[in-house]
Formats: structure tokens, sequence, C-alpha cells
């Protein structure tokens, strides 16, 4: 059986689609029969936009996971609602109800859960994820790790050759992240897909992170979003091209399971 890992949403899309590339994440995993949506992009319209081009259907969602309350990873969640026609799941770390810290002037809410109305409200039935949680057969939640200040949940994938580690942007530290799995599941990660939090790193210090993952396999990575481009490029240098992998919107991935 198969599992398939699609992007939806991220800074980059497919070339010759008109899938739309913009800041944020959004990947819908396909296992057990289910589908989960994990994360939903910074703008809703977007989010909607890449669902409909990769005929995605929000209704066909079973549940949605929140990372954690960053706007470019909870923003489309109002659209994702309106445009259900029963409720869904929406599991999220435990400060649900987030705290709002104004940007510039005021007019920018990084963090927090995006304002519902009412009637977008009632279509989920939210709850906070506190420890490690098994969704279904193959599917797991590593329940809130905390790194640079952010409560943090990442997606597992339990495949034949081993764990898959899906993250939104790991606050928590690549590393740091994938040791918690591997003591969770007693294996190593085989592969890391998403954002990593990478983007800013000098060559040296992603190069440590290189030489570190060299030790533990190393796995595939498939990154997006928050890695950054330069980043990539500095881990390819010590990993080589075919270890390092682009995850634009319109990119699935499919593992054995």
């Amino acid at each position: 059986m198969k599992a398939k890992v699609l992007c939806v949403y991220d800074e980059g899309a497919v070339e010759k689609t008109s899938l739309i590339g913009a800041r944020g994440l959004s990947i819908l995993i396909d296992v057990d029969d289910e589908r989960t949506l994990f994360d939903t992009g910074m703008r809703g319209n977007y989010l909607l936009h890449n669902m409909d081009f990769l005929e995605a259907d929000p209704n066909t969602v079973d549940r949605v996971v929140l990372s954690h309350l960053h706007r470019e990873h909870t923003g489309g969640l109002p659209s994702f609602l309106e445009r259900r026609n029963e409720k869904v799941s929406v599991l999220m770390p435990p400060e649900g109800g987030g705290t709002e810290k104004p940007g510039i002037l005021g007019m920018f809410r990084r963090e927090g859960m995006p304002k519902l109305p009412a009637e977008t409200a009632s279509k989920m039935n939210a709850s906070a994820i506190n420890e490690w949680t098994k969704l279904s057969e193959k599917l797991y939640l590593t329940g809130p790790l905390g790194g640079d200040g952010v409560n943090e949940v990442s997606i597992v994938l339990m495949t034949r050759n081993g764990p898959v580690l899906i993250c939104g942007c790991c606050h928590n530290g690549i590393l740091n992240t994938m040791n918690y799995v591997k003591e969770r599941t007693g294996k190593g990660v085989t592969a890391v897909v998403g954002g990593i939090h990478t983007t800013g790193m000098k060559r040296k210090e992603v190069h440590a992170i290189a030489e570190t993952l060299k030790d533990n396999g190393p796995p595939m990575l498939y990154l997006n979003h928050c890695t950054g481009v330069a980043q990539r490029t500095y881990l390819r240098e010590k990993l080589g091209l075919s270890a390092v992998k682009e995850f634009y919107a319109g990119t699935e991935i499919r593992f054995d399971v």
C-alpha cells in the first residue's frame, strides 16, 4: 500500500501550472484511507485555488492539523472551513487560543489563530494535542515540541523503511526533532518533508547539520518553505544532489507503508 504526501501550498510551485506559490505551507497526506491536511498556508483564496487545481476537495479531508500558530500556517483555515459542508476535526498545539503579537504599527498579527465568525467556527471541532498521539495505523503526531519560544507539532508517517518526519517549520530544530522521533519509535528517520527553519543560516551552520545527518543515514530530504533556497544548496554540498529534493506546491511523494 502507498501513502501519498502532496504539497498544496508553498513559496514555490511546479512550473507550467496555474498553481500559486506564496508564503506559507500546506501538505495533504493520504494514508489508511484517511486524508489529513497539515497546515493551511497564509491566504485562503490561494489555498483553495491550489486545492481545486489538484482536485483535492476540502470536503474529502478527514482532519486538519496545525503545526503551530503562525499565520503562514493557519491563515487559510477560515476559507477552508467556509468551503466545508460538514464539521471537521482541527488539531493544534495546546495554546489553541493563541497569543496575538502585533507587528509593525500593530497592522499584522503573526501569531495566534485567525479570527473566525461564529458560523465558520461552528464547522470545526478544535482540540489541543498535548502528547504523542496516534491518528491512524500509520500516522502519528509528535505532541508539542518547544523551540524558539514556539510550541510545534510535527507528523510522523510510519513506512516500511521507517518513520518519515513531516514538519511545518521544525522550530525545535531538525536534529532534536529527529532524535525525539527515534526515541518514540525506536527507528531512525528515513525521510524529512517540509520546512526545517534554516533560512538565514550561514553555510558553516548548515554544513554542521548536514554532517550530523550523514551520521544518521542520512535521511532523504524533501524541503520547502522556511528551509531557504541557499540553505538547500548548502545541504546538497555535503549530502549530494540526489539527497535533497525541492517540495514545491504540486509535488507529490509516495511511500510504501
